[in-house]
């Protein structure tokens, strides 16, 4: 499959390209290049309306990864909420539309568990509604109802709402995108709940690989997280829509099943 991967050098796109890239034919779209040697790369800012409709035809999946993340008091500053907004949305937008113009069947948006303002403090129940007003999560809300509305029958769209993604290194920690270099990586929990593991990378690739290839409505937003018992959300459509869920690993990240 060909498959266009937009921001795809950042930490998500390089868990993608160390597992696909002798599975498929990638292209990554970025203003850097990519961590993974050997991938295709075009010098492109995902802001670029432009560039994105240059760039897009000729594959048979666009994933879109680019995002900003402003966290801290970076949340506050305008003009990084203004980049974050013009990214994680605008950018999403103008990709569907070049997607949906150069006849592309499948797209994957890249989302997030931030959807939800509490998501990694309590349980996220099957009522629960999208409802973040912080930059980011807002962000994702807003590109996601864009997903949604593109969706038909001559273009999938998925939403991957990725919860906690985390290196091989450093599983079953996370360490936040705001953290400094020096700031430890940390277990998960629930508010003075359970312990949960981060998302592992290669589980992260296979929940990604099986989207390309899903059934169902033209478009859907599926939870994709390193907890399989449900203690961080209620949320089975991983499981319904792709026959996904994270393996079992022993601490050092192998896997027992």
């Amino acid at each position: 499959m060909r498959i266009l991967l937009i921001g795809g050098a950042g930490a998500v796109g390089t868990a993608l390209t160390a597992a696909w890239r002798d599975r498929h034919e990638l292209s990554v779209a970025d203003l850097r290049p990519p961590r993974t040697t050997g991938i295709r790369t075009v010098t492109l800012d995902a802001t670029d309306a432009e560039a994105l409709r240059a760039a897009v035809p000729g594959h048979d999946a666009v994933v879109h990864l680019a995002a900003v993340v402003p966290r801290g008091a970076a949340a506050t500053d305008p003009r990084v909420v203004d980049l974050a907004l013009r990214v994680n949305v605008g950018s999403v937008v103008q990709s569907l539309y070049a997607a949906h113009a150069a006849g592309v069947p499948r797209f994957v948006h890249v989302s997030s568990l931030s959807v939800f303002r509490d998501y990694g403090r309590r349980r996220i129940t099957r009522d629960d509604r999208p409802d973040s007003t912080e930059p980011y999560g807002l962000g994702k809300r807003l590109a996601e109802t864009a997903c949604a509305a593109v969706a038909d029958e001559r273009l999938t769209v998925t939403s991957l709402r990725l919860g906690h993604p985390t290196t091989t290194g450093l599983w079953p920690l996370w360490k936040s995108p705001a953290a400094a270099p020096t700031d430890p990586a940390v277990r998960l929990a629930l508010d003075g709940g359970p312990a949960f593991a981060a998302l592992h990378p290669d589980d992260l690739a296979e929940a990604t690989e099986r989207t390309l290839h899903r059934g169902g409505p033209p478009y859907a937003a599926i939870a994709v997280t390193g907890n399989a018992g449900g203690t961080t959300i209620d949320d089975d459509s991983a499981r319904s829509l792709l026959d996904w869920r994270p393996l079992p690993r022993d601490q050092e990240g192998a896997d027992r099943s």
